[in-house]
């Protein structure tokens, strides 16, 4: 090979791994540039993704448009009757929301969709009348309108089509489960293209019986004054409310979402169901009893209240008082005066007074006073009171005196104001004390629910001496006057002396459960363990029985002995009532003896001999022409006696039972019955020592007619049994004796 072809070979290699070089350098660039770039995205990635303040906005933004938090209200619990009826319970509503953005709607074929529309409108205005609408406070709507609402919205532009709520309330689960079955469009023959929301509605199905007791949980806006709840709502609101759940919500189409799962969801807690005392049915009839009384004596209001003596438990417990014109309308809604109006019990506290005076006052029930021949228009001066009866006690041929026992049958003012007063008037702090024992100026155990505590006037309070004097208030303290309790305190009192002297608290609420599991159950709370000895219970039994036996003639003809005291006072006392006149006669706070109110009650035990029930019944009124009976025999009494009747007829332990012979009795002779006899088709049966219906029905099913003499069982038969009845037309006689 020459030097020239040599040395172009060496330059070709060089230009060849100069190329190479080249080659690599170029790429070693570019891998640079885009290992460069790479980073910058990765940065730029990074930056966006963590730390860029827009783009965290617009996913917040994002994710809030797709999902949301929604929260689930928990279902409040129920509030149950004792015997498992509800007396307060919640409800689910819907709200139904039509798309008319759908598919299924905007989709839908124009004649097929009018069609729907048509029968749609005139079965939503059928459902939701115009009696519906007055019911539940809403415009009625039309078939005419509906049709409208529903082909305006269909063909409304783009973005203005919406989810409208086309019903014209919420409705209850019955009700959309008929609609889900019948109405056009609701049964999904157009696909999806509904929604429907729920909510819990409070439901109370008594009505307004047992309202005051029940309560409500939420505060109210009167008059632009706040109106706390009240109640067994309110009492027990934190069991009832439960607790709320979280979801979280996918949005899938305008105005629908749709539930999914997530590690955050919080389920709902429903709240835990409240079982009271309360018997369903002596509330009604005492609901219904006492609204009678009150409308025919045109009455400002009345109470009646139920309890049971172990327990203390309240059977029952109404407040009704009158709508704007008395003798109308009476509400559970104005008041709860079984709780909250303090009043002068009147005679019914002289069963304190009787037993102050057999406990420490050293009588017995044959202790004597002479009251004078006291009477209407005769008034007899007690220390510095003046006191009169209703009717002469002692009798107009007497010397005056009555015994302790006659005096409290026949409810004398004098005979007690006068032995109080006597005995008393040294040391007036030793009868108040035995008040206060009584727990006549203290609560019972009902503050919670807004009971008003008893007003007693201490005699060792600088306020005795205040308007008044021993020689004033002792008297007339003795018979009733110069305290007020509200009537739940005097029914307690009662309840104590049948309860054996052992006086118990009200007691509303029973237990407290969650799916069908006791979580809690309320106990019998003692307030005076020993409220007098043995021997003044017995003797106060004695004059219980005594005073019902001057009052049974008022009562229906019981089947049951039960002791009472009635009681009769002047009211001077403000009330609260929505009757105009009252209002009048109240209006500057003051009520004096020219307005004529009184307050009649009773209090009855029964059965007289271990009671089980103690009941109390007042009614509030005042005297007016045409309508002045006032005492509370004569306008509580029959309001007692309808509820004991009930309580008698419902409770079978207050009936007397059978006992058992220790040897079965075996009678001498017994009747023949249809079972002996021997039945042959076509012949003549024998009916002798039958009964005659018996025979009757045998002989005139074999087709023969039946005459008969003398009574008791058949002896003979004028056709022999075992003939053949030849004739449809045959006739036999049958010869009765015993």
């Amino acid at each position: 090979m020459s030097e020239r072809s040599t040395h172009n070979d060496t330059t070709g290699k060089q230009r060849a791994r100069a190329t190479k070089r080249d080659i690599i350098s170029r790429v070693r660039s570019l891998y640079g540039i885009l290992f460069v770039f790479a980073l910058a995205v990765a940065v730029r990635l990074v930056w966006i993704i963590l730390f860029s303040p827009s783009v965290i906005h617009n996913a917040k933004v994002l994710e809030e448009g797709v999902y949301r938090i929604t929260d689930v209200k928990a279902r409040r619990g129920t509030i149950f009757s004792r015997d498992g009826e509800p007396l307060a319970i919640s409800s689910l509503r819907y709200n139904v929301i039509l798309d008319f953005g759908s598919e299924g709607i905007l989709g839908a074929d124009t004649a097929v969709y009018r069609k729907n529309v048509d029968i749609l409108s005139k079965m939503l205005a059928q459902h939701f009348n115009e009696e519906d609408a007055r019911e539940n406070g809403y415009k009625y709507i039309s078939a005419k309108e509906y049709r409208k609402i529903l082909m305006n919205e269909r063909y409304r532009e783009g973005k203005k089509r919406r989810a409208y709520k086309i019903m014209p309330r919420a409705i209850t689960e019955d009700e959309w489960a008929m609609m889900k079955r019948s109405f056009p469009i609701f049964n999904r023959n157009m696909g999806f293209v509904f929604s429907a929301t729920t909510d819990n509605k409070r439901l109370y199905p008594f009505g307004d019986i047992a309202r005051q007791t029940i309560g409500r949980y939420d505060t109210l806006v009167i008059q632009g004054k706040k109106v706390p709840g009240s109640g067994l709502e309110l009492q027990y609101n934190e069991e009832l409310r439960g607790e709320n759940g979280q979801v979280k919500e996918q949005w899938i189409a305008h105005g629908f979402w749709a539930r999914t799962h997530d590690k955050d969801n919080i389920p709902v807690q429903d709240g835990a169901n409240v079982i009271t005392t309360i018997d369903a049915g002596i509330q009604r009839i005492a609901h219904e009893r006492l609204d009678s009384m009150l409308r025919n004596e045109q009455a400002s209001f009345g109470v009646a209240i139920v309890m049971e003596v172990e327990t203390g438990n309240i059977l029952s417990m109404v407040s009704l008082g009158s709508a704007k014109e008395r003798g109308t309308t009476y509400s559970e809604r104005v008041n709860n005066h079984a709780l909250k109006t303090a009043i002068s019990p009147g005679s019914t506290m002289k069963l304190a007074t009787t037993m102050a005076l057999l406990e420490i006052g050293g009588y017995d029930l044959n202790t004597k006073v002479n009251t004078e021949h006291s009477r209407p228009r005769h008034a007899v001066k007690v220390g510095a009171a003046k006191i009169e009866d209703s009717h002469d006690v002692a009798g107009e041929k007497s010397d005056g005196y009555v015994t302790l026992k006659d005096a409290f049958a026949h409810s004398s003012n004098v005979y007690f104001a006068k032995a109080v007063y006597e005995r008393f008037k040294d040391n007036p702090s030793e009868y108040t004390d035995y008040l206060a024992k009584l727990r006549f100026n203290d609560y019972i155990g009902m503050e919670e629910y807004g009971e008003e505590r008893g007003r007693l006037i201490m005699a060792s309070d600088p306020k005795w001496n205040t308007k008044g004097s021993t020689a004033s208030r002792l008297p007339r303290l003795a018979y009733g006057y110069e305290l007020d309790v509200p009537p739940i305190h005097m029914i307690t009192f009662f309840n104590g002396v049948a309860n054996r002297g052992r006086m118990v608290a009200p007691r509303l609420v029973d237990r407290i459960e969650r799916d069908g599991k006791i979580v809690e159950r309320m106990p019998v709370v003692t307030l005076v363990d020993k409220m007098c000895s043995k021997s003044t219970l017995s003797q106060i039994d004695s004059c219980l029985a005594a005073a019902a036996g001057r009052s049974t003639h008022k009562f229906r003809d019981l089947a049951i002995p039960f002791g009472c005291k009635t009681g009769t006072a002047q009211v001077w006392s403000t009330f609260i009532s929505d009757s105009r006149i009252d209002y009048m006669q109240m209006r500057d706070g003051l009520n004096g003896p020219q307005d004529n109110y009184y307050y009649g009650s009773i209090v009855c035990t029964m059965p007289l001999e271990r009671p089980k029930y103690t009941i109390l019944v007042g009614v509030c009124k005042q005297v007016i022409p045409g309508s002045s009976r006032h005492f509370g025999i004569d306008v509580a009494g029959p309001v007692a006696s309808d509820i004991m009747e009930y309580i008698y007829t419902t409770d079978p332990s207050l009936h007397y039972t059978l006992e058992r012979p220790e040897k079965a009795y075996e009678p001498q002779s017994i009747k023949r019955t249809m079972a002996d006899a021997e039945i042959v088709e076509g012949k003549v049966p024998d009916v002798k020592g039958m009964g005659l219906t018996d025979a009757i029905y045998l002989l005139e099913r074999s087709g023969l007619k039946v005459t008969h003499s003398g009574s008791g069982k058949v002896k003979s038969q004028s056709i022999p049994a075992g003939r053949e009845i030849a004739n449809k037309d045959l006739t036999i006689h049958l010869s009765l004796g015993r």
